[in-house]
C-alpha cells in the first residue's frame, strides 16, 4: 500500500532540503515504511527522528499505534552517496555528480514489519562490529554533515530498537554534538541506548578522527581531553579506544599521548593502503619513545557488508569484522543484521582489546611511527589551512600561559572562568578542522570556506581572551618586543651576516653558501634553493605525490637583490608566480630567518627549498608531536625507499658525531625528504606549496607567507634545538614556569578546566633520565602529578621555595596540578 506525501508549505527545511508530510492511519500492528532515494532523507513521526533513508537504506519500522500519526520526511535534494566515493575526477566522479540530484519521490510504501529476531540468535563466533565511518567534512561541508549525522544516528536508534542483540559503535564527539543541537530528542534516544550498553561511545576517544602527523602533540591531547569530557557529561564514560580508521599514519609518540591521556587501546585500518611495504602485524603492542605501550590493531577494513572475502580475512587475521557502510555516514542496514546472525555476535570492541591485552606480553611489539606509504602530499596540500592551524596554536598556547598567570596572581575567578570558557570555543573549532580530510587539505573548496570563517571566530576569541588579560596582569608579566635585524654586509656578488652568534654568507640568488655558529666550520655547500617540479601524481591528487616527480625540476628566477631595513629581499618568478624573499639574522638568534611571500597560480606544481649540507651523518631528527623522531637518510631497504616524503613539524636536523650540524626550522609546513650524498654529506628538502587540482580545483591559489629558518650549531642537543625553535616561531613573552635544563621544556601553561589552579606540561628532550628543577613565577602551595585528562596521577613533585622538584624519565612527557597562595 502507498501512502501519498504533499510538499509542506510551512516547512522549515534547510536549504537543499524539501519536507513531506503525510498523516499515517492507526496500525494495529508493526509497519515498515519503505522509501527509495539516492540522497537520503530523515523520517519524523509526530515531530520525533524515527529512522532515515538513502541509497543502501530502504525501510523504517513503526509500533503499531491505535491513533493517527504525522509523518515528515526531509529529503535532500542532492547529496553524495554514502559510499563507493571515487579518488580523482574520473568518469565516477562525473556519475555521481550527474547522479547525486533527484527529484524525491512522492509515496512512503507500507508494508508489514520483518519479524522481530530473537536475541542471542548467533551461531558462530565471529565477533561483528555495526559501525558507520562518517567523514565530519570532505566531498560535503559539516552543514551536509550535520543532516548526515542525524540520518545515520537516527537509523542505528531504529535498528537498536527492532534488534535487540544488534550494538552500535559510533567514534567522535564532534558527531555527537552536532546530533545534541541538531535534535535533542534524537540525541536522548542515543543516551538511552548508550545507557543500555548497545550505542557504544568507547571509540569517541578523540574529537574527530584527526590527522596524526600536522597538529601539535598538544593539540593531539586536546582531541583527547575535549573528547572525555563531553562523553564523561553526556554518557558517563570515558573512552578507551583511539578508532582512527582512515587517518593518514600516525606519528611515533602518538602511544605515549594515548598513554599520557590514559588511553589503552588504537585501531586503524590506513596502513592496508601502502604501496611498497606490507605492515606485518594485524595487532600488536605499539610502543612510544619513552616506553609507553597501547595495545594496538590494524583491522583489515572498516565498512562493507559481510561478503565472502571479508568474513574470510577476519577469520584468518582473528579480528572483528566490522559491518557497515560509511565515508558518507548511513552504517549498518537490517539486511547485513540478518546476514552476519550465522556468523557470530554483535559486540562492544572494548571486550574484544581487553582480550588481546590479557595477552599483550606474547604480541609482537612496534617502537616507530605508522608511516602511510601512500598519501605523501598530505603534509603540504593547501598551506593557507595549516598556516592557520598553526597560528591558532601557537595564540592559544599564549593566551593560556597569560589566562593561567591571571590564575597566579588571584585575578578575579568569574573572569578568569568567561576567559576560558572562550577559549574552550576557540580549541573546539580548530579541533574539528584537524579532521583528516580538512587539514591534510583534501576536502572540497566550501569546507575551506567554512574553514576560514571559522577559524577568523577562533582568532578572535583567541585575542579577545589575550587582550582582556593583560589588562588583569601587571606589566612584568607582558610580552617584550622581538631583537632588531642585523644589516648584512654587501662584498662582490654576495652578503655577508654576522650578529656574534652565527655567520653566513648569501647570493643575489638567495642561495647561501656558507654557514656556520661562531667560531665553527661552515655546515653547508649550497641552501637556501628554490626549485619547482611537476606535480601529476597517478591518482588521489590532493593527497599523493609520487616519486617521479625529482624527474621534472626547474629552477626558479631571481630578479634582483637589495638591502632594505636590515633584511636581504630577493625577488623571484615561481612560474608565472611573483614572490619575495626576506633573509635576516637578529641581534640574539641563533638562527638565519626566511620569509618567502609568494602570490601563487601555479597549477600541479611542488615548491621546495633544497638544502645541501656538509654534515656526515646518515639520519635526520624531525620534530614529532610532542617529540622527535630519527629516520635514516640512507634508503638502502624497501621502507626506507617508501619514505621518499615524510612528515615532520618544527624542525629537521642534521648533526655529526662531533655534535656539529645544522637544523631547519619550519612554522607550518609539514613535507621533508632527506638523501645521504655519495661524497659524504646529506640533502634535506623541504615542501613548501603545491597546486593541485581536485577535490578543489584552486587548492593553494592566492597569497602566502613561508617562514623557515637556518641554525647551525654545535654541542647542544635536542632540548637546545627545541627553545631555540620556540624562539624563532613564538613572539616573546614572560614564562610563568622556566627550567635551567635545556633539555627539558615547558610544553603547555593552562588554566585547569574545573578551576582548580594551573596545568603545567613539561618534556624531557635528550632522551636521559633527570632530577628537574622547575621555578614558577608566583608562589607555589601545591603541586600534584596529573594526567593529559588532569586527573591524579603516579609521582611526586616537591616545592622547594620557587621550584617544582620531580624526576624525569628519557622522553617522558609529565603534568601537573600547581595551586597558588592566597597570601598578598
Amino acid at each position: 500500500m502507498q501512502l501519498l506525501l504533499k510538499p509542506d508549505v510551512a516547512s522549515d527545511a534547510p536549504p537543499g532540503v524539501v519536507r513531506l508530510i503525510a498523516v499515517l492511519a492507526p496500525q494495529d500492528a508493526s509497519v515498515a515504511l519503505r522509501y527509495r532515494t539516492r540522497t537520503g532523507a530523515l523520517l519524523r513521526v509526530d515531530g520525533f527522528a524515527a529512522g532515515a533513508y538513502d541509497r543502501e537504506h530502504h525501510e523504517v519500522v513503526l509500533p503499531p499505534s491505535d491513533r493517527e500519526r504525522r509523518l515528515a520526511l526531509d529529503v535532500e535534494l542532492e547529496a553524495l552517496p554514502t559510499n563507493g566515493l571515487p579518488s580523482g575526477p574520473g568518469i565516477v566522479w562525473w556519475y555521481l555528480n550527474r547522479t547525486s540530484k533527484q527529484r524525491p519521490m512522492r509515496a512512503l510504501e507500507i508494508v508489514g514489519a520483518p519479524p522481530a529476531p530473537e536475541n542471542g540468535a548467533h551461531t558462530g563466533n565471529l565477533p561483528i562490529l555495526g559501525h558507520s565511518h562518517l567523514d565530519v567534512a570532505w566531498l560535503w561541508t559539516y552543514e551536509e554533515t550535520k543532516r548526515k549525522a542525524e540520518r545515520t544516528f537516527a537509523t542505528a536508534c531504529d535498528l537498536l530498537d527492532r534488534d535487540p542483540a544488534f550494538i552500535f559503535i559510533q567514534s567522535q564527539p564532534q558527531l555527537y554534538r552536532f546530533v545534541q543541537n541538531a535534535d535533542p530528542q534524537l540525541f536522548e534516544r542515543v543516551r538511552g541506548h548508550v545507557a543500555s550498553g548497545r550505542f557504544d561511545p568507547d571509540v569517541a576517544a578523540l574529537w574527530v578522527e584527526s590527522d596524526c602527523n600536522v597538529p601539535s602533540g598538544e593539540s593531539l591531547l586536546r582531541q583527547m581531553l575535549f573528547a572525555h569530557r563531553y562523553c564523561g557529561e553526556q554518557f558517563g564514560t570515558s573512552p578507551q579506544i583511539a578508532w582512527l580508521p582512515d587517518s593518514f599514519g600516525f606519528c611515533n609518540t602518538l602511544p605515549q599521548l594515548l598513554a599520557h591521556a590514559g588511553i589503552r587501546y588504537f585501531a586503524t585500518t590506513k596502513l592496508q593502503w601502502n604501496d611498497t611495504t606490507k605492515f606485518p602485524y594485524p595487532q600488536f603492542v605499539w610502543r612510544g619513545p619513552d616506553g609507553s605501550r597501547v595495545v594496538s590493531a590494524l583491522i583489515q577494513s572498516y565498512d562493507g557488508g559481510p561478503y565472502p572475502w571479508r568474513v574470510a580475512r577476519a577469520k584468518q587475521r582473528q579480528e572483528p569484522l566490522v559491518v557497515g557502510y560509511g565515508d558518507g555516514g548511513g552504517g549498518v542496514t537490517s539486511h547485513m543484521i540478518e546476514q552476519v546472525r550465522p556468523l557470530g555476535p554483535f559486540i562492544k570492541p572494548r571486550a574484544w582489546f581487553e582480550s588481546l591485552e590479557s595477552r599483550a606480553n606474547s604480541l609482537p611489539q612496534h617502537a616507530d611511527e605508522l608511516y602511510l606509504e601512500f598519501h605523501r602530499g598530505i603534509y603540504t596540500t593547501h598551506h593557507g589551512v595549516k598556516a592557520q592551524n598553526a597560528l591558532l596554536e601557537r595564540a592559544l598556547s599564549e593566551a593560556e600561559e597569560l589566562l593561567a598567570w591571571c590564575v597566579a596572581v588571584h585575578a578575579p575567578r568569574g573572569a578568569v572562568a568567561e576567559f576560558a570558557q572562550r577559549l574552550r570555543e576557540a580549541w573546539e573549532l580548530v579541533l574539528r578542522n584537524q579532521f583528516h580530510d580538512v587539514l591534510p587539505g583534501t576536502s572540497i573548496a566550501p569546507v575551506y570556506e567554512d574553514a576560514v570563517a571559522e577559524y577568523a571566530r577562533a582568532g578572535e576569541l583567541t585575542a579577545s581572551v589575550i587582550g582582556s588579560a593583560q589588562t588583569m596582569l601587571p606589566r612584568a608579566t607582558r610580552n617584550d618586543p622581538q631583537n632588531a635585524p642585523v644589516p648584512p654586509v654587501r662584498a662582490d656578488d654576495r652578503f655577508r651576516f654576522d650578529n656574534g652568534i652565527l655567520r653566513a654568507e648569501v647570493l643575489e640568488s638567495g642561495a647561501i653558501v656558507e654557514l656556520a655558529a661562531a667560531g665553527e666550520r661552515n655546515c653547508v655547500a649550497q641552501a637556501n634553493v628554490l626549485a619547482l617540479y611537476r606535480d601529476k601524481p597517478k591518482q588521489w591528487e590532493a593527497w599523493n605525490i609520487d616519486e617521479e616527480y625529482r624527474k621534472h625540476m626547474r629552477h626558479a628566477v631571481p630578479r634582483g637583490a637589495r638591502v632594505e631595513e636590515g633584511a636581504l629581499i630577493v625577488d623571484f618568478m615561481l612560474g608565472s608566480s611573483p614572490a619575495s624573499m626576506r633573509i635576516a639574522v637578529h641581534a640574539g638568534e641563533s638562527f638565519l630567518r626566511v620569509d618567502l611571500d609568494v602570490e601563487w597560480s601555479e597549477r600541479r606544481t611542488l615548491l621546495r627549498v633544497e638544502n645541501w649540507l656538509t654534515t656526515q651523518t646518515g639520519e635526520v631528527t624531525y620534530g614529532s608531536p610532542h617529540g622527535t623522531i630519527v629516520r635514516s637518510a640512507r634508503a638502502e631497504t624497501p621502507e626506507e625507499r617508501a619514505k621518499f616524503e615524510v612528515p615532520g613539524q618544527r624542525f629537521a636536523s642534521a648533526r655529526d658525531p662531533q655534535g656539529t650540524g645544522m637544523a631547519i626550522f619550519a612554522l607550518d609546513t609539514y613535507g621533508w625528504s632527506a638523501r645521504a650524498l655519495p661524497k659524504g654529506g646529506v640533502q634535506i628538502g623541504h615542501s613548501l606549496l603545491r597546486g593541485t587540482t581536485w577535490p578543489d580545483p584552486r587548492a593553494d591559489v592566492g597569497t602566502h607567507r613561508l617562514s623557515y629558518a637556518f641554525a647551525p650549531f654545535a654541542g647542544v642537543r635536542t632540548g637546545a634545538l627545541e627553545s631555540a625553535w620556540l624562539q624563532f616561531a613564538h613572539e616573546p613573552r614572560v614564562r610563568l614556569f622556566t627550567c635551567d635544563d635545556d633539555a627539558v621544556i615547558v610544553a603547555a601553561c593552562k588554566p585547569a578546566e574545573d578551576g582548580d589552579g594551573v596545568i603545567v606540561r613539561v618534556r624531557e628532550c635528550d632522551g636521559a633520565a633527570r632530577r628537574v628543577k622547575l621555578r614558577c613565577g608566583a608562589r607555589m602551595t601545591v603541586v600534584t602529578a596529573v594526567d593529559a585528562l588532569e586527573r591524579e596521577a603516579e609521582g611526586a613533585a616537591l616545592l622547594e621555595e620557587e621550584h617544582a622538584v620531580f624526576d624525569m624519565t628519557p622522553f617522558q612527557i609529565r603534568s601537573f596540578r600547581v595551586r597558588f597562595s592566597h597570601e598578598d
